[in-house]
């Protein structure tokens, strides 16, 4: 008696582009390795595991950059500010600092061509409930390494649309990095199957799965009232 309605992604906003043309476009150099995140500065989102991953990746990858993208770094948030004094720390004791970027939080236009500009979007999170960046990064075709919690389970679909791995096991997040970064077959498997995956949380899917489960509510109601009246009830 209970179904469950996804949320959704807006794939006429979040749709495959070409690599080299977002990474133009936000100036951002064309022939490294790019590995991104978006989100909020919390410890619930694991940044220490991405941080640690990616420095067992530069020792195979020595180009490769990171990009973390979200929170108002200008707001003043304690909290916010809190966690990204700890994260430059580890950044600094990992030697990431030159090539780790913290950006502002974007408007999802922008964040659009971030995704399309990334090789690998990677989301370590303790927990999600659903991870709606995952399914963004997803619709943009970009492969997603994350963490096998809460929601994350069901839209990424292990060894198809990306890779998941065990929460907070940098080790585990560094090798599925690098297996994405070092087989193109992969790569464009887990392109083609996500942005096809994405579609099917495309708004227009949703709402029409709202509108059936209201129409079937609706159906039973009247019919169980109609059955009450003719039997005098």
């Amino acid at each position: 008696r209970v179904q469950i309605i996804p949320c959704g992604v807006d794939t006429t906003l979040f749709r495959p582009q070409k690599r080299q043309q977002a990474r133009r476009a936000l100036a951002l150099p064309e022939a490294v390795p790019l590995v991104l995140f978006v989100g909020r500065l919390q410890p619930l989102k694991g940044l220490d595991t991405l941080l640690r991953a990616v420095h067992l990746v530069r020792q195979q990858h020595p180009t490769l950059r990171a990009l973390i993208v979200g929170g108002g770094l200008d707001a003043g948030d304690p909290h916010e500010a809190e966690e990204l004094a700890c994260l430059r720390v580890l950044a600094e004791h990992l030697e990431l600092t030159p090539h780790l970027t913290f950006i502002q939080a974007q408007p999802q236009e922008i964040l659009a061509q971030y995704y399309a500009a990334a090789d690998v979007f990677v989301l370590p999170s303790h927990y999600e409930s659903f991870g709606m960046v995952a399914l963004e990064a997803m619709a943009c075709g970009t492969p997603v390494v994350a963490s096998h919690v809460g929601g994350l389970v069901s839209t990424i679909v292990h060894e198809r649309t990306g890779l998941l791995a065990p929460v907070g096991d940098w080790p585990a997040f560094a090798r599925a990095i690098m297996r994405v970064l070092a087989s193109p077959t992969l790569r464009d498997r887990c392109s083609h199957a996500s942005v096809q995956r994405a579609q099917t949380y495309a708004w227009p899917r949703v709402v029409e799965r709202n509108v059936q489960l209201y129409h079937r509510l609706i159906r039973r109601q009247c019919t169980a009232s109609c059955g009450l009246a003719a039997s005098g009830q």
